[in-house]
């Protein structure tokens, strides 16, 4: 048992035991051997590509030791072209006819362009070590650029979930000390102020919610990774989400609401408001038909 206990928590608080590190540490432990082998077998131990490939590989694991993890691929794949100079004519024709299928899976212009630099795979053409690295290249960037989308993306979920976990814990404080306050028909007695902190709850709790189902579309979609995980205009969306509920709320309770109609239900109750408030942080468009009905459609 204390074995096990032992195993448990050295896998907690060792790096060693993290995905993105053990994968790249496996395949650095994997890679050098190859390398040697390579190096030795066509005699280029004073080859500058020889020379800067250890060198990368080295400075790859020093990535990994600070778990620089993307910054190690980087150098690790650089290390991995180079070694591209010493492939043979019947190497290079089968890494090119590799890289054509995998192209497929890139976006447009980069399967286009690797096809374009290795031609068809009926010409069977042996391309050259560089225009090879250059193909490669191209793959390999398509690769990093998705893990560098993804990190951005974690980030940005990681907060949004922490933001809403952290609103769902205070909507749930919120109703304890209404109902300990107020007793069981505490919506009946609720006052002003407590509306607008529920209405304020509910309305960040839309907006949080919109903007993670707005994160995960744009990650897919948007072309600029910065822009679709961009904490400023991400946090900003939740806050005029809330802003907009308040807005909504104030809207139903002063003498104006009695001039337009938003809904086609009559409001009894302050619970109604939150869900209200609910549905206008995660949506602008209750906000943009309530003003369109005092000022008007231009």
């Amino acid at each position: 048992m204390k074995t096990r206990l032992h195993a448990f928590f050295a896998r907690i608080s060792s790096t060693e035991y993290i995905p993105r590190y053990t994968r790249l540490a496996g395949d650095l432990q994997c890679y050098k051997p190859q390398l040697e082998k390579r190096i030795a077998e066509t005699d280029s131990e004073n080859a500058q590509w020889a020379i800067q490939a250890r060198a990368l590989i080295g400075k790859s694991e020093q990535h990994l030791e600070k778990m620089k993890i993307d910054e190690g691929w980087k150098t690790f794949h650089t290390a991995q072209r180079l070694a591209i100079n010493a492939m043979n004519d019947e190497e290079r024709l089968s890494r090119a006819s590799e890289l054509r299928i995998e192209s497929s899976k890139l976006n447009e212009w980069r399967h286009n362009s690797i096809l374009q630099i290795l031609g068809s795979e009926e010409e069977q053409k042996i391309p050259s070590p560089a225009l090879l690295i250059r193909a490669t290249e191209l793959k390999d960037e398509h690769y990093n650029n998705q893990y560098y989308k993804n990190a951005l993306s974690r980030n940005m979920f990681q907060l949004l979930f922490f933001l809403l976990l952290t609103f769902i814990i205070a909507i749930i404080v919120y109703f304890a000390i209404m109902h300990q306050q107020m007793g069981e028909h505490y919506s009946e007695k609720m006052k002003m102020s407590g509306q607008i902190t529920g209405v304020l709850l509910f309305g960040f709790l839309g907006a949080i919610t919109s903007a993670i189902l707005f994160t995960r579309y744009s990650t897919k979609f948007s072309k600029i990774a910065e822009i679709s995980s961009n904490s400023i205009i991400t946090l900003s969306k939740v806050f005029v989400g809330a802003s907009f509920s308040l807005f909504i709320f104030l809207l139903l309770k002063s003498s104006v609401a009695e001039n337009i109609q938003l809904f086609n239900f009559s409001i009894n109750d302050p619970l109604d408001y939150f869900a209200i408030a609910f549905v206008s942080g995660f949506s602008e468009r209750l906000a943009q038909k309530a003003i369109e009905a005092i000022v008007g459609k231009e």
